[in-house]
């Protein structure tokens, strides 16, 4: 009968770590595949001025902005990402506060963890909306240690 609980742990454990896997795996072959596919367009043409008269057709625009784009649609999904794990969290986290007034200060010590995971999530979310806004508008320089700040 003990040996119940851990394999519950540990079959949840894998499930989770599984399933991070398979999503990281996924969008990793998708990039490889868009990169193999505009690396093969760009081997296709064997001068530079072919090239460049393809680039300023529509269709090489089109091109250029997809690689362009990319980034930002990635930052996108990022900090979307964060807000709804911040709010799932959180909601989890309040639940759980809600037990404890209810029934049990037992739930207390779970609530205060996930309400603070939740919470830290969100501050995150938004520290890297507004560090990606200001390296979108050019804000943002790298400095050196003999830099002085202003």
């Amino acid at each position: 009968m003990e040996i119940i609980p851990i394999v519950g742990m540990l079959s949840s454990s894998v499930t989770v770590v599984l399933v991070v896997f398979f999503v990281t795996r996924a969008r990793q072959r998708k990039v490889e595949a868009q990169i193999e596919m505009q690396a093969r367009l760009i081997d296709r043409f064997g001068s530079g001025p072919e090239l460049v008269n393809f680039l300023h057709s529509p269709a090489g625009r089109q091109f250029v902005t997809g690689v362009q784009t990319a980034p930002d649609v990635l930052t996108r999904e990022r900090i979307l990402s964060g807000f709804t794990r911040a709010v799932v969290l959180s909601c989890l986290g309040l639940a759980f506060v809600a037990l404890a007034f209810a029934y049990d200060d037992d739930w207390s010590v779970p609530a205060a963890i996930v309400l603070s995971l939740g919470i830290g999530y969100f501050l995150a979310t938004l520290i890297s909306y507004r560090l990606s806004s200001k390296v979108r508008a050019g804000n943002l320089e790298p400095t050196s240690i003999d830099t002085p700040q202003p």
